[in-house]
């Protein structure tokens, strides 16, 4: 049974999309996160690098909430996570889109297929949405003949940009991707990265994570760095909005 204060609307109304206070989470007798404080808000990108096994990816697991927080408070799109049930998570779980570092597709379907199977299962009307899904194809750079082949007979850049557009369709407050550039050249993650950012433009909020530093200037956006199970903002190299404008 969620408590009544299960909702923290003020925080969601001050534009503030996740908010982590003292978090601490892991897998079995293994902590990876300590202490861990994060702040992302609506219309801004967050930018979150770190080596290998630095808790990137638990992090994303977290915010996506396959993963349950040991300690701390997790408010994420108004929704104290700690104090919530099932049914609030489920239906808060329908406003975050995610990209996975390795996305799952049913090969057989054609790029385009994959990128409307959710708002199918969603039994949303292919009227309400068919353009808009043509849009979003442009828009992540798939091109429309790889939009129609299977996706076991595209590339992996094809299949990064058909993740990314079936992570937006649905319109999603809070865009996770984790490691959207892997196995890319740095002029296609850069390009990537820079697509995912344009979603601050319609007020979602994005995080992404990264061990490239190097993305930090493809827009604007706050960077953290993550080390030891601890995230710290690199108010340094953090960009500044109003140069990319």
């Amino acid at each position: 049974m969620a408590r009544a204060n299960s909702f923290d609307t003020d925080l969601f109304d001050r534009g503030i999309a996740v908010r982590l206070d003292g978090l601490s989470a892991g897998y079995g007798a293994h902590t990876v996160l300590s202490g861990l404080d994060f702040e992302a808000r609506k219309g801004e990108v967050a930018l979150v690098t770190g080596p290998e096994a630095a808790g990137k990816s638990t992090l994303m697991h977290l915010l996506r909430l396959t993963l349950a927080p040991r300690a701390g408070r997790a408010v994420i799109l108004g929704l104290d996570i700690g104090r919530s049930n099932a049914g609030q998570r489920a239906k808060l779980k329908r406003r975050i889109g995610y990209v996975a570092e390795n996305p799952v597709f049913v090969e057989h379907l054609t790029a385009l297929e994959n990128i409307i199977l959710p708002l199918k299962m969603a039994r949303r009307r292919a009227r309400a949405y068919e353009r808009d899904v043509i849009e979003l194809v442009d828009f992540v750079g798939l091109d429309r003949g790889g939009a129609d082949l299977p996706v076991e007979n595209i590339s992996g850049a094809e299949r990064r940009r058909a993740a990314i557009a079936r992570a937006l369709a649905s319109k999603p407050d809070l865009i996770l991707a984790d490691d959207p550039t892997a196995g890319m050249s740095p002029e296609e993650g850069r390009r990537i990265v820079k697509r995912l950012a344009e979603m601050r433009r319609v007020g979602a909020a994005v995080v992404i994570t990264s061990q490239d530093e190097s993305l930090a200037d493809v827009a604007p956006m706050q960077h953290w760095r993550i080390a030891r199970g601890r995230l710290a903002i690199d108010h340094a190299s953090s960009a500044d909005a109003e140069a990319f404008e």
